[in-house]
């Protein structure tokens, strides 16, 4: 997962700079920014989850238990996401309403 938003951001950031950025490409790079930084948040502590559970057999196995927790943070049951008010994603949430209120 964090691979796919490091490549994702790579190639959002290092691409040839075009003379003006739409508006669909700019949240774009914003929505990458935040789950890259929601990813910094998140790794730690779904690693912590995983060893816990190898610990306390909570799976039969590791890759169980990663499998389990791959998508911990994200929309869990009844749960919302974590991290949406890191700066960047309010950021991205803010540029994406101005959006909308210009359509409303």
């Amino acid at each position: 997962m964090k691979y796919i938003l490091f490549m994702v951001l790579s190639v959002l950031l290092f691409s040839p700079v075009q003379a003006k950025e739409s508006r669909e490409e700019k949240q774009a790079k914003l929505d990458a920014a935040c789950e890259v930084a929601r990813e910094k948040k998140l790794a730690p502590m779904r690693k912590k989850h995983i060893e816990n559970c190898v610990t306390n057999n909570e799976q039969p196995s590791r890759e169980a238990c990663e499998s389990f927790y791959a998508d911990y943070g994200g929309r869990m049951g009844g749960h919302a996401p974590l991290f949406y008010d890191l700066p960047a994603c309010v950021k991205a949430f803010e540029f994406q309403q101005g959006v909308r209120e210009r359509h409303s």
